[in-house]
């Protein structure tokens, strides 16, 4: 991406802002909890100070969505969720599975 020229705009510019001070920032380690994790590759990160890795995502280090699958996994932990709540999340996950299986041509019919 070039480097702000006046050709991208100003919109492009505070995206590309926004994703070099999230790439550049340190975070906060899930094993240590010392705020020394840092971005090693695209979704790779590493605490420098006990050295664990992570998969992450690409320009910080947990996603909207990987944040929201953590809070659903700690609610079942916990209990929180209803059992009504979990049969439906499970027919919807049958529901989406089935409809990515792949179907079987139907046969061309020869008259």
């Amino acid at each position: 991406m070039v480097r702000f020229h006046v050709r991208g705009g100003p919109n492009l510019r505070k995206a590309y802002t926004k994703i070099q001070k999230a790439k550049k920032a340190r975070y906060i380690c899930p094993a240590c909890s010392k705020k020394s994790v840092r971005r090693e590759s695209v979704g790779m990160w590493k605490c420098r100070s006990c050295g664990s890795k992570f998969a992450g995502g690409a320009y910080e280090l947990s996603t909207p969505t990987g944040r929201l699958s953590q809070r659903l996994l700690l609610e079942l932990k916990k209990g929180a969720l209803s059992k009504e709540y979990i049969e439906k999340l499970e027919a919807e996950i049958e529901k989406a599975e089935t409809e990515a299986e792949p179907q079987a041509p139907e046969e061309a019919k020869s008259e």
